[in-house]
């Protein structure tokens, strides 16, 4: 009997990043986010590019801010939080 695997779906470092942006709950940084979004797309079959994943991350962040969803503090690294 062939055992059939789940085919994983692959996501793209946007989507990665989006789905932790979306998913932020309490204060976090711009480091941890972009680690979960790498993560993700590991996860998903893709290769690990934890510069390239900071760079999105940080994108969605500005993005987020701007339409005042959260908001980001600067000192070293971007902390962010949910907006009230």
């Amino acid at each position: 009997m062939a055992t059939a695997k789940k085919a994983v779906e692959k996501i793209t470092r946007a989507q990665a990043a989006n789905q932790v942006v979306a998913e932020i709950k309490a204060k976090t940084t711009l480091s941890e986010l972009a680690e979960k979004a790498d993560a993700l797309v590991v996860e998903s079959g893709g290769e690990s590019k934890p510069k390239v994943a900071v760079t999105v991350v940080k994108r969605v962040l500005e993005t987020a801010e701007a339409l005042g969803t959260v908001k980001l503090t600067r000192p070293t690294d971007i902390v962010v939080e949910k907006a009230k």
